[in-house]
């Protein structure tokens, strides 16, 4: 589901070749068109919009915006996600940036760091802290102390899905899965002759690190990049990556690719969860999106897929539960933006009810938990209310990515380590997670010293 951002030096000199005369027309056009109609004109930019339920969704809310505030014409922009990262970047340079940019959490520090004194407007002058206190993850939109995005539209974290009809086959109760050694041993009754048991992403995609880190590492370790929740201090000293509970959580992930031949590797999500739909493999782990996508490819599969939370890690005699990667989409105002007020009182009314509920169809889970726990969303929704329920009685703080600029060039070192360790390669696990520390140590250096 999602993408990291690149490098941002490399991102800089595409945008310095050839991006600024492509882009540089957007925030011209937007002036020159002036309010004719006398209507508000705002932009929005989102990475989902190529997404069909998620394009569905943001209609729907533009729709029933428009009938609210007549007066208001928001037009959405973007890209898919190989291009959507370098865009902004590119138009942020060319002060060409939309009027309103969704993005991760994690994204944000990269964006506003592009332009000196930031690119985005603190939002705590608008934003009350009873509303703060309903959106999933809005904690992860505060930058030194500003509150520079809102998570006003769905989020999402991950479960395993399971085929109800294999498990019972192979006289396993889904219930009875509660740790990774539980779960292994489960995948072993699928691993005789050349089957598997679960599709894992092993390539230049970012689940490379990302399965293996939400499922084994994070839950253990509690930070792979940096410890207690990828928490400050983002410092050279305090780089996790190669702590004890990585390395034995890296070695765990290989063998159970490897030796155990309980995985199949696959370059790309979408083959696992093929492998999922065609009943070739029993387990999938995914967010709640995969339920829409599970509806669109085959409604009967429905009354045959199941969900569980993820399971505990056990390491050295402690049982450690799940924390897996909260996902919310916030969005940003840039401080370009002529009509602030405006773009903000749109994205407050997408934390309603009215909007939430349109916003449920994305796939995703409404960000507002006023909605995402009412009887209502629970009736038309049951599995994916599963997930909010595991993260309120399963789950321990969810955790994210660290919200700072390196986090490109960081999460590359880390993914170049994980597809050597994740492959036929089979890299030796403590010599690559070491080196991977060495070289975010040097990073984290190096821009101390600038």
């Amino acid at each position: 589901m999602k993408k990291r951002v690149r490098i941002l030096s490399v991102l800089l000199c595409v945008a310095m070749v050839g991006g600024l005369a492509a882009c540089g027309s957007k925030k011209e056009d937007k002036k020159n068109d002036g309010n004719e109609d006398g209507k508000i004109k705002l932009t929005f930019s989102t990475s989902v919009y190529v997404e069909e339920p998620h394009q569905k969704a943001i209609d729907a809310l533009l729709e029933a915006y428009s009938k609210k505030e007549p007066n208001v014409s928001i037009e959405i922009l973007g890209a898919g996600y190989d291009g959507y990262w370098d865009n902004i970047t590119t138009e942020i340079l060319a002060n060409n940036e939309s009027d309103m940019i969704q993005v991760y959490p994690e994204n944000i520090s990269t964006y506003n760091a592009i332009r000196e004194g930031g690119t985005f407007i603190d939002l705590s002058e608008y934003m009350s802290d009873e509303l703060k206190e309903k959106l999933v993850g809005q904690e992860m939109c505060d930058v030194d102390g500003k509150t520079l995005a809102i998570s006003s539209y769905a989020w999402g974290t991950t479960g395993i899905f399971y085929r109800k009809s294999m498990l019972e086959e192979a006289g396993i109760d889904p219930e009875s899965i509660k740790t990774q050694e539980d779960f292994r041993e489960a995948c072993e009754k699928f691993t005789s002759e050349g089957k598997y048991a679960m599709g894992v992403v092993s390539g230049t995609h970012a689940f490379t690190v990302s399965e293996w880190n939400r499922l084994i590492a994070r839950p253990v370790s509690n930070g792979l990049y940096f410890p207690n929740g990828e928490s400050e201090p983002y410092t050279a000293e305090n780089v996790n990556v190669n702590a004890p509970e990585n390395v034995w959580a890296a070695q765990w992930w290989q063998d159970f690719i490897l030796k155990d031949k309980a995985a199949k590797l696959v370059t790309d999500k979408k083959d696992s969860r093929e492998m999922f739909w065609n009943g070739e493999v029993p387990f999938n782990m995914d967010g709640p999106w995969f339920v829409g996508m599970s509806k669109e490819r085959d409604e009967s599969l429905m009354e045959d897929i199941g969900i569980i939370p993820q399971f505990d890690i056990v390491y050295e005699g402690e049982t450690y539960k799940p924390n897996p990667t909260n996902y919310p989409l916030v969005t940003m105002i840039s401080k370009n933006c002529e009509h602030p007020e405006e773009a903000y009182a749109f994205l407050e009314w997408m934390t309603t009810d009215e909007a939430q509920k349109i916003i449920a169809d994305c796939g995703m889970i409404p960000s507002n938990t006023d909605y995402s726990t009412s009887e209502e969303y629970i009736n038309n929704h049951e599995l994916e209310h599963a997930i909010v329920d595991f993260m309120q009685n399963n789950y321990t703080d969810l955790v994210a990515d660290p919200n700072i600029p390196q986090l490109g060039e960081i999460s590359q070192i880390m993914l170049d380590a994980a597809q050597k360790m994740f492959s036929e390669q089979a890299a030796d696990v403590q010599s690559e997670m070491d080196t991977a520390q060495e070289k975010i140590e040097e990073v984290m250096n190096r821009d101390a010293a600038e």
